[in-house]
């Protein structure tokens, strides 16, 4: 069976979109709803949710993702996990495609993942295909074996509270564990973060932050080149992004405040 694990703050509607995409959805699996420190009615809507599939609801502390995603992998009752945030809608077939990856053994399977039109070059995540890279493997459209998941400890939720980091964290101990990493571009999913205009500048500082302390953790030169946080990098892009960004559209814009968040990052531990 398939736990779909899903972690949620203050986005109800979002929500709602989410779970009546589930209810096309085919095979054997349940859905955990984690409504993370949500004081937008959520919990109470979710309670008068009819669900057509099997619900389970859980709150937790508004103690981020990572620990959210932690506690439903807990009382999932799958042996399989799909991690997969709020904003994530999925296609017919989603569901069926992850649990079909699974038939070889510590297998990590990555989902397709879409960005509506308006929101390309915002920095939001996307995977539109090939080639796929252990970090590519996010809480968006990803499903692992559970007892895989526990092996390696689960995400880190001490180092990564906040936004980002803890996706290439797991992805990073999973592949150190010998892990097989697959594409599917069956399990399709279109990444519906209309929030992320309003906030993609915060969200990026916040992410160059977090992967500087992935480094860090860490000491491995690969994560640094990999993210895009090494020391040599981060100052070519600071010098060379104000004379360039505006060829690079909104695209620029984030890429320059993801410099800076691991660039402080990296200052502040010296």
């Amino acid at each position: 069976m398939v736990s779909v694990i899903v972690p949620t703050h203050n986005r109800q509607a979002l929500l709602e979109r989410k779970l009546q995409a589930l209810e096309g959805q085919e095979g054997e699996f349940e859905v955990i709803v984690v409504a993370d420190g949500c004081t937008d009615g959520t919990v109470e809507w979710l309670e008068r949710y009819p669900a057509g599939f099997p619900l389970r609801r859980l709150e937790t502390e508004g103690k981020g993702a990572a620990h959210a995603r932690n506690r439903g992998a807990e009382i999932a009752r799958g042996d399989i996990l799909l991690f997969s945030d709020d904003d994530v809608i999925p296609r017919p077939g989603w569901i069926v495609a992850h649990q079909r990856a699974h038939s070889r053994p510590n297998t990590v399977a990555v989902g397709r993942l879409l960005l509506p039109p308006g929101l390309k070059g915002s920095g939001a995540a996307e995977l539109p295909g090939p080639p796929l890279f252990w970090w590519n493997a996010t809480g968006n459209n990803t499903s692992l074996p559970k007892a895989l998941f526990e092996e390696v400890g689960g995400y880190d939720s001490a180092h990564f509270a906040g936004y980002g980091g803890e996706d290439p964290d797991l992805a990073y101990r999973l592949r150190k564990a010998g892990a097989r990493f697959v594409f599917l571009r069956e399990a399709e999913a279109i990444h519906e973060a209309w929030d992320y205009q309003n906030s993609a500048l915060r969200r990026a500082r916040s992410a160059g932050a977090a992967h500087m302390r992935l480094y860090r953790k860490y000491d491995d030169a690969a994560i640094a080149w990999a993210l895009g946080v090494h020391p040599v990098l981060l100052v070519l892009k600071m010098t060379l992004l104000p004379w360039t960004k505006r060829l690079w559209g909104p695209r620029g814009d984030y890429e320059l405040a993801y410099a800076w968040g691991a660039w402080e990052e990296y200052r502040a531990a010296k």
